[in-house]
């Protein structure tokens, strides 16, 4: 594969006229020919943005869902309701799972009152629904070939001493039973140049992540790593230490937002120069490039 050009059609900012902006990622891939719409933001705002920037969703060859997390499968139902032909896709089996979070409920009450908030995927008629309009579904735990070049990372195994990964998410509503994310993972390319990874929240961490790829393509060079890297409550300990490890990769290009958090993104920049770029709803970047 010579080249892959990257259009951001959600993320959480927006410098472009006509665009809009909403907390989620979604972003259309041209890997060699081959489309991708990697996730689908959190509704059917995408779908705009997609229309204004010239691009036509109805001849993709393939839908990754990263995680199953509403910021990225919200627009799922949207895109099944528009277009007649939905393209296969490919994720994590529990990412057609419902996940909850913790949220402080009850105005004017006195007393405290947690209840389990549903963040999860939100398609209303579910997997079933998905089945019975006879979409292709292909679920993977292990890393797998999706086109020639073209890889679903699989779970990431977290050996990585400071990458703390928390425990805000749950598996069920009343807040008993903790949700590792386990479904979170990245969409690998290889191309000429070198490996493009591209991620959607990175919930097992960026330095878990980026291992668990050299794992799998031992010896082959980082030439862009995309996507959210969640280090939006991460201390400033981990934030540099993570991107010291990123540094060590010696990419090309890395471009990050979402969940990436104000502070990492001052430190990608400061660290890596030109090299570096935010995610905005409307940008473009063309890769491997000269």
């Amino acid at each position: 594969m010579k080249s892959v050009d990257i259009t951001v059609l959600v993320e959480d900012t927006v410098h472009e006229p006509r665009m809009r902006a909403e907390h989620g990622l979604s972003l259309y891939i041209d890997a060699g020919g081959y489309r991708i719409l990697f996730d689908t933001g959190a509704s059917a705002l995408f779908l705009g943005n997609a229309k204004n920037l010239g691009l036509h969703l109805n001849d993709l060859d393939a839908l990754v869902l990263s995680h199953n997390h509403y910021d990225h499968t919200g627009g799922l139902e949207f895109l099944v309701d528009l277009y007649s032909r939905v393209p296969p896709i490919y994720a994590h089996p529990k990412t057609f799972s419902q996940s909850y979070r913790k949220s402080k409920g009850g105005k004017g009450s006195t007393a405290e009152r947690v209840t389990g908030r549903p963040i999860g995927f939100p398609y209303p008629l579910g997997l079933t629904g998905l089945q019975t309009r006879g979409i292709e579904l292909t679920m993977n735990r292990e890393p797998m070939e999706i086109h020639r070049d073209i890889w679903l990372g699989g779970e990431v195994l977290r050996n990585c001493p400071f990458e703390d990964v928390g425990k805000s998410f749950f598996i069920d509503a009343e807040l008993s039973q903790v949700d590792d994310v386990v479904d979170d993972q990245a969409l690998i390319l290889k191309t000429d140049a070198g490996l493009i990874v591209i991620t959607g929240c990175c919930h097992s961490g960026i330095v878990n992540t980026m291992e668990a790829v050299a794992s799998l393509f031992p010896g082959s060079p980082v030439r862009a790593v995309v996507g959210g890297f969640h280090l939006f409550e991460a201390d400033a300990g981990r934030i540099k230490r993570s991107v010291e490890y990123l540094k060590g990769l010696h990419p090309q290009l890395i471009v990050a937002g979402h969940c990436s958090g104000f502070d990492a993104l001052c430190t990608l920049r400061r660290t890596f120069g030109k090299r570096f770029h935010r995610l905005s709803v409307g940008s473009r970047f063309s890769l491997p490039g000269p």
